[in-house]
C-alpha cells in the first residue's frame, strides 16, 4: 500500500517521469529503481518525494546513454 500511494504521488506531482524498472538487489540496498526524467531537478523531485514516505534512502545516480555519451566525446 504504501508503495501504491508513493508511485501515485510521484506520478500526480512528475507526470514526464518514466519509469523503467524495480530490481530487487543485493547489496547495502534493498531495492533501486531506474527511472527517465528530462532533468537532474525532476529526478531530485523524484527522491524527495519518495524520502517523504520514511521508509526509503535515496540517492540520484545521474546516467548518460552509451551512444550519447559517445557523440558528446566525439565533439570534444
Amino acid at each position: 500500500q504504501l508503495e501504491r500511494k508513493a508511485m501515485e504521488r510521484v506520478r500526480k506531482e512528475c507526470p514526464d517521469v518514466e519509469w523503467v524498472g524495480n530490481y530487487a538487489i543485493l547489496g547495502p540496498y534493498d531495492y533501486l529503481d531506474v527511472f527517465h526524467a528530462k532533468d537532474i531537478d525532476t529526478a531530485s523531485k523524484v527522491s524527495m518525494l519518495i524520502r517523504t514516505f520514511g521508509h526509503a534512502q535515496t540517492e540520484v545516480w545521474p546516467a548518460t546513454e552509451w551512444n550519447h555519451f559517445k557523440e558528446i566525446a566525439r565533439a570534444l
